[in-house]
């Protein structure tokens, strides 16, 4: 029998499956129903639900923008949900250039199963996501 990760932990392990390309990784740590929320301006905007839902948009965001990592700078914890201020970088192509950006998340965790994952706000809209949620300090 598996060991099932403490709550705290997944909003990490997920993240580091994303960056691994770890599908089975991430549906692991996913609620079968999970919903997985993009910001309209995304590259997969609007809400999927499911396993099928999850592999579709990080099957797309792998395939758009290869190399591209997602690094934790601090987790806020607030019951089952976890505020995740990360910053996103890739390469440009062609180039040793890199691009970054600040993304807001929003983890809410279950029983050690990611149920909701939601993108809160990334680049400029950033601040106002932190601000939304009372995270202005």
């Amino acid at each position: 029998m598996a060991v099932m990760p403490q709550d705290a932990e997944v909003p990490e392990l997920i993240l580091d499956a994303w960056n691994r390309r770890d599908l089975e990784g991430m549906l692991a740590l996913a609620d079968p129903e999970v919903e997985y929320v993009n910001a309209p301006d995304a590259l997969e905007p609007g809400t999927r639900h499911g396993h099928d839902g999850l592999t579709l948009v990080v099957n797309a965001q792998w395939e758009a923008m290869p190399g591209m990592r997602q690094e934790i700078d601090r987790i806020h914890a607030r019951g089952e949900e976890f505020f995740v201020e990360a910053r996103i970088s890739r390469q440009m192509p062609g180039s040793s250039a890199l691009v970054e950006n600040r993304v807001l998340l929003s983890i809410k965790v279950r029983e050690g199963k990611v149920v909701r994952f939601a993108v809160l706000g990334a680049g400029s809209e950033f601040d106002a996501a932190r601000n939304a949620v009372g995270l202005n300090d």
